[in-house]
């Protein structure tokens, strides 16, 4: 599989480098993921930005979603990489201490009008937890769209159960155990086990997430191992589901193996119920923290500034108002940018009622007490590494203490470097 990828990505290379020396064009690359509208919208961006100057050729490149990440690093570390993915604060800062993140910064801050405009679009907590909260002080990723998780669930069978929506986990606890009983099916799925394990971290009183300064995690307490425990116990009652049966619990919430699931607004369009059965969306359970997720380009560095220079002007442009309120109809999310957020077409879209805005509505209702996690080098790893405890424990027969003493101490590590 290495080779044929190897094979994969020198074809790319060599088809993007005749289309420079065809077109006399610097060729900026896309990976993706996207399916449908948004790898529709995103490839009519790239071919706007494309027509309307005579400098970049920006090409949209769909990729398989198993295993991206991983293959995005082989491929950048051999120098045969996109330009851009989507992704998190946390992806770029794996790339920030060997270098292979382009400094946006300076293309940013070489713009005064630009720049003005740009320190004020964003709110306090994403400019500064995230845009600039890497350890380098530099800017290398910038957000497109705001999501979040909300609460899926089967209205039909909650009103038939007479089950009240939870707003807090023994509330859900209480429902997943009626639902079990009554229907023979798990009450909640998790799309995004890692997300809800950072949840229950940040709101833990005896925990903390990442220690910057002393590049140490601070959940390894006896309160986070018994919330990992309760969670393996909840899977092995049948009272939780957490893992789906495909890639995400959309589809297992449009088959009728699970009453509700916790996962992105922006999954909303991919839920198709059983007949007769409705679909109801409302804010998870969340009381004094919410990971509001704000994803968006990340910029690689080849040693080639006018692909950089090239990214950044498609990135730039992807997220001036108009492209962006595009582009956040496509992904049914909200806009992190002020401009765009002004826009009367961008009110218009919020303000529907339909129950592709209630999932929005569902993210706004917590961004009150929406915070961002540290993007230092090792924070993917401790992503991973909290939500792979969870599953040992669960599915594996490890110890909760067991799980959680190697995570804790792989988390250290790849925080230290």
């Amino acid at each position: 599989m290495k080779k044929i990828l190897a094979i994969v990505l020198a074809l790319v290379f060599v088809f993007s480098m005749a289309a420079f020396a065809e077109n006399s064009k610097t060729v900026v690359t896309i990976w993706h993921t996207f399916t449908k509208d948004q790898q529709a919208y995103l490839e009519k961006a790239a071919a706007d930005f494309t027509a309307s100057q005579d400098k970049y050729d920006v090409q949209v490149i769909s990729q398989a979603y198993a295993g991206f990440t991983d293959n995005v690093k082989s491929s950048v570390r051999s120098g045969i990489g996109p330009d851009i993915i989507f992704n998190y604060a946390s992806e770029a800062a794996e790339y920030v201490n060997d270098g292979l993140v382009a400094n946006l910064s300076k293309y940013i801050y070489a713009d005064d009008e630009f720049a003005d405009a740009f320190d004020e679009s964003l709110a306090e907590g994403i400019m500064q937890g995230e845009v600039k909260g890497f350890a380098d002080k530099n800017i290398h990723y910038l957000p497109a769209y705001t999501t979040g998780p909300i609460f899926f669930y089967n209205k039909t069978l909650y009103d038939e159960l007479n089950l009240t929506v939870p707003t807090t986990w023994e509330e859900m606890e209480a429902n997943c155990r009626t639902i079990k009983e009554q229907k023979g099916i798990a009450g909640l799925g998790f799309d995004s086990l890692t997300d809800c394990l950072q949840g229950f971290i940040m709101e833990d009183p005896d925990s903390t997430y990442i220690n910057v300064d002393e590049k140490t995690v601070g959940f390894d307490t006896d309160s986070m191992k018994a919330r990992v425990q309760w969670l393996a116990d909840m899977q092995t009652e049948g009272l939780f589901m957490l893992k789906p049966t495909s890639d995400y619990f959309s589809n297992d919430m449009s088959s009728g193996l699970v009453a509700g699931y916790i996962g992105s607004c922006a999954g909303y369009p991919y839920i198709t119920m059983p007949e007769g059965q409705e679909l109801g969306v409302a804010p998870m359970p969340a009381q004094t923290w919410f990971p509001s997720w704000n994803r968006g380009p990340i910029v690689f560095y080849y040693n080639d500034d006018a692909r950089v220079e090239g990214a950044y002007e498609f990135i730039k442009y992807f997220i001036s108002a108009e492209v962006n309120l595009g582009w956040v109809q496509a992904v049914n999310a909200l806009a992190p940018y002020s401009w765009t957020q002004e826009l009367d077409a961008y009110k218009e879209y919020v303000s529907q009622d339909t129950l592709a805005v209630q999932s929005l509505n569902a993210v706004a209702a917590h961004l009150d007490i929406a915070g961002s996690l540290p993007a230092v080098t090792g924070a993917s790893t401790v992503r991973n590494e909290i939500r792979d405890a969870v599953i040992a424990v669960a599915f594996n027969g490890v110890s909760v203490d067991e799980a959680w003493s190697a995570c804790v101490a792989n988390c250290n590590a790849a925080l230290q470097n």
